[in-house]
């Protein structure tokens, strides 16, 4: 996610960053206000309770407000100091440390991850001795995308998280294409630890956020909740937002992914996070990283196409090719909130989206949206864009429901899948009889509980509201040796990385 003596990094620590603003609630630029308006409609369109816009022009913050409601169905203004959980753009804050240890002349970003931090391991060994400190950022790592995530959910922690990684099983050659993960950023972090010996979050505290004035952003769920002016996170159930609940693990998890996405912040803090890059490492008198960390960290190194955006990643950001500019961007999601954060040398302006609604698109429509806008483009209309390829989606995947009728064939008996299957990334998973069904029980604690009605055959299915409460059902292919013996169970809605396979011991 510094060419400076640790002596300077030290006298900077104490130091509050304030940006000057010029403009906040109102502006005689007519393209600006025909993208708030934009943004207003985009609200409604995509039902997002509450958004935060601020908008960065020659070191100044010249825009900056909230919209609507940090709580759905109340009179609770969001406004330019609301805080939000950020979701992935923490990630180049992380890459950010990772710079300041290159300046100071620690560690080299073409050094081998195994030389700082010895149990690091990959699925093949080869892949574990050539893997760089910048493989950990590029996203080509080889892993499938989002590999090993579900672990944040069912109560494992980042030694886990990282430990897995020798388990998870390539899909792709190393460094041979793109596919976006967050657990290689918790290894990023690690080696940040094991050189300054300090959490990441006391890193992250000591180095960037106070020296950047970074006073109400924070870095754990207490900052989110006891937040003086906090959102409330929200998920679309059955069409309308619902605020997701303290303590749950759709709250908790991003900071247990801390490094990949735990940071807590408003517009206004993050807009001084953003005028340090748009500024080449520096805000005022405050250098954070050096020139050259950050010419390094918004080069391209892997290349990304996603339908009209061409680009590529490069270190915890991504660069994108629109109509008249490019952009270096990243977006951030969490189970209740969509972000955006991004700039644009060429136009000198950069803009920060965050919202309190999870699973859209509107956060990237923005800004992709002021950035055509901001450069004289006016045909395209990225919310319809993305609107559109949503519809697409949901009527594929009902027509998929509608053909797929399956018949009600008899299995085994209850009885002959009850057992303890196992995962090395996953641990244990039980199976037991209750009446005629089965109970599923995984997690660290066999905390998560799924009670599972037979289905067709050797499949049944059951509840898992709390991880969506939208697509409930939940199906546990189990399989079958010619003997008719029970050998294994598949989560089959959780294993798009092909990890949620579970081993009868």
């Amino acid at each position: 996610m510094l060419k400076k003596s640790i002596v300077l990094l030290f006298m900077l620590a104490g130091l509050a960053i304030a940006l000057p603003q010029a403009s906040l609630a109102k502006t005689d630029n007519s393209s600006l206000d025909e993208f708030v308006a934009y943004a207003r409609k985009g609200m409604t369109d995509w039902k997002v309770p509450g958004m935060a816009m601020a908008v960065v022009k020659g070191g100044k913050v010249v825009y900056a407000k909230g919209f609507g409601s940090k709580r759905y169905g109340t009179n609770r203004p969001v406004t330019p100091d609301t805080v939000f959980q950020v979701g992935s753009t923490t990630k180049a804050f992380t890459v950010a440390l990772i710079a300041q240890l290159v300046d100071q002349g620690k560690l080299g970003w073409n050094d081998r991850v195994v030389d700082h931090f010895p149990e690091f391991m990959m699925y093949d060994p080869w892949v574990t001795r050539e893997f760089r400190i910048h493989d950990l950022f590029a996203q080509h790592s080889g892993m499938p995308a989002y590999a090993g995530d579900l672990q944040c959910y069912i109560g494992f922690d980042r030694d886990n998280i990282i430990h897995s990684l020798r388990h998870i099983k390539p899909t792709s050659s190393f460094r041979d294409e793109f596919s976006y993960v967050n657990n290689l950023f918790l290894v990023g972090a690690r080696i940040a630890e094991l050189k300054t010996g300090k959490t990441w979050e006391q890193c992250m505290q000591e180095n960037i956020l106070t020296p950047l004035g970074m006073t109400d952003s924070s870095l754990d769920q207490k900052g989110m909740t006891e937040a003086e002016d906090g959102s409330d996170l929200h998920m679309l159930v059955n069409g309308q937002a619902q605020p997701i609940s303290n303590g749950t693990t759709l709250f908790d998890c991003p900071y247990v992914y801390g490094p990949a996405g735990g940071l807590n912040s408003n517009v206004m803090d993050m807009a001084k996070w953003l005028t340090a890059h748009m500024d080449n490492g520096s805000v005022g008198k405050t250098r954070i990283f050096s020139r050259e960390s950050a010419a390094y960290m918004h080069t391209p190194r892997t290349p990304v196409e996603m339908g009209r955006l061409h680009g590529a990643y490069c270190q915890g950001w991504m660069k994108s090719y629109l109509e008249k500019t490019t952009v270096t961007w990243h977006n951030g999601g969490t189970s209740g909130i969509c972000s955006f954060i991004g700039f644009s040398p060429k136009l000198d302006m950069g803009l920060i989206v965050l919202t309190n609604l999870g699973g859209h698109k509107l956060a990237d429509a923005l800004g992709f949206q002021f950035f055509d806008m901001m450069s004289g483009v006016r045909d395209s209309d990225w919310s319809a864009q993305f609107m559109q390829g949503l519809k697409k989606a949901e009527e594929d995947m009902a027509e998929a429901k509608r053909n797929n009728h399956v018949p009600n064939v008899p299995g085994l008996q209850p009885k002959a899948y009850a057992g303890t299957y196992n995962s090395p990334i996953y641990g244990d998973l039980t199976v037991s009889v209750e009446n005629k069904d089965l109970m599923i029980s995984l997690g660290t604690n066999q905390q998560l509980k799924v009670i599972a009605e037979h289905k067709t055959m050797n499949t049944f299915a059951g509840d898992w509201l709390e991880m969506d409460p939208n697509e409930p059902e939940c199906n546990f292919d189990f399989t079958v040796d010619p003997d008719g013996k029970v050998t294994a169970v598949t989560i089959r809605e959780f294993n798009q990385d092909g990890t949620m396979t579970f081993i009868r011991r």
